[in-house]
């Protein structure tokens, strides 16, 4: 017909796939402005632990290609991956066989994983098809989005969490509400629920580094506190006969007493500044050691490649012997400043 005109659209990888859109040419306009720009974009993110695997990956896409194609005749016409390892390049796929049988045989661990799926959908009432866009990126390490002087750089923050980002560029807003529904849907079943006792732990942790902060400045003071008193103990012990009462003493006696402990020659004891310092410094330290060992931040998996299911389990493995490690440390160096003090005490009096 003079009015319509068809679109073929062919794969670079294959001459024999073509995807054929009929377009009237008074629409041909309003297909290209579709296929340059999008009316609205949605995007979200969450952070946390998760883990998420290769097999997922694949269960997403197909979830995905089902619910459009149920929704309206579409078409497939860009798919791309980009799987991010660490130390190593990066390899992107963009061919769906390719995702679907991907192998990756160096040894190395992925740390990041992009999927754009890019669609023509003809939506009812619409008189040409529209491009609509699926952005998924998975991160097992934080990143931040810094600008200097004008340009984007990606910075890795020492947060272990991992982050989970979307964007639905798309043209019909019922549209994209029901993707986005299914990837939270499917992204939220991803991540580890926090357990109460985790916060309880951090908040008991942030009291007791508090608590041995405080303490730097105020235990050389209660240690001079009980050398002066048993200091002051000895010389009662040597004037005041046995078994008798201070209140039993004469005045002169009393008064002698008082000269006595006036003299200077018979000085209480004060501590060394050297140990004020020392207890300070310890105080310091005994605070961080606190912080950094009830730290239970977990970190966040992609299992693509082999090393990934070793890396998970090595991990997993520390995990658990972590927790007992850092309690025995914990208490041993408590006991260490505890016994020191003690020491100090003994060694004065």
């Amino acid at each position: 017909m003079a009015n319509e005109m068809n679109l073929v659209l062919g794969d670079d990888e294959s001459e024999e796939k073509f995807v054929q859109v009929p377009i009237k040419k008074k629409d041909f306009g309003d297909f290209i402005t579709n296929l340059l720009g999008q009316p609205e974009t949605i995007s979200d993110r969450k952070i946390g632990v998760f883990e998420a695997k290769y097999e997922w990956l694949v269960h997403l896409h197909y979830l995905i290609d089902q619910r459009i194609n149920q929704q309206a005749r579409s078409n497939l016409v860009d798919f791309s991956v980009v799987f991010s390892y660490r130390d190593a390049p990066e390899r992107k796929v963009t061919t769906i066989d390719g995702f679907l049988n991907f192998n990756e045989a160096k040894i190395v661990t992925t740390k990041g994983v992009k999927i754009i799926w890019t669609y023509l959908v003809s939506f009812p009432n619409k008189p040409a098809p529209e491009k609509q866009e699926i952005t998924l990126t998975l991160l097992t390490d934080r990143t931040e989005i810094v600008h200097l002087g004008g340009t984007r750089v990606s910075r890795q923050t020492t947060n272990k969490n991992g982050i989970i980002a979307y964007s639905i560029s798309h043209t019909e807003r019922t549209w994209g509400d029901d993707i986005q529904s299914l990837l939270d849907k499917e992204i939220g079943g991803l991540f580890e629920d926090e357990k109460w006792h985790d916060g309880a732990i951090q908040k008991v942790a942030v009291f007791l580094a508090l608590g041995f902060f405080v303490a730097g400045f105020l235990v050389p003071d209660y240690i001079e506190q009980l050398i002066r008193e048993h200091e002051t103990a000895m010389l009662f012990a040597s004037f005041v006969p046995n078994g008798q009462q201070i209140s039993e003493l004469s005045q002169a006696d009393k008064l002698t007493l008082a000269v006595q402990l006036l003299d200077p020659n018979n000085q209480l004891h004060k501590v060394d500044g050297w140990y004020r310092g020392l207890s300070f410094i310890v105080g310091i330290l005994l605070a961080i050691f606190t912080v950094f060992s009830f730290d239970r931040e977990k970190p966040s998996f992609l299992v693509i490649t082999g090393e990934d299911e070793k890396h998970k389990e090595r991990c997993d493995g520390k995990e658990s012997w972590g927790v007992w490690k850092k309690s025995l440390s914990f208490i041993a160096a408590v006991g260490a400043g505890v016994a020191g003090n003690y020491l100090y005490y003994f060694l004065n009096v």
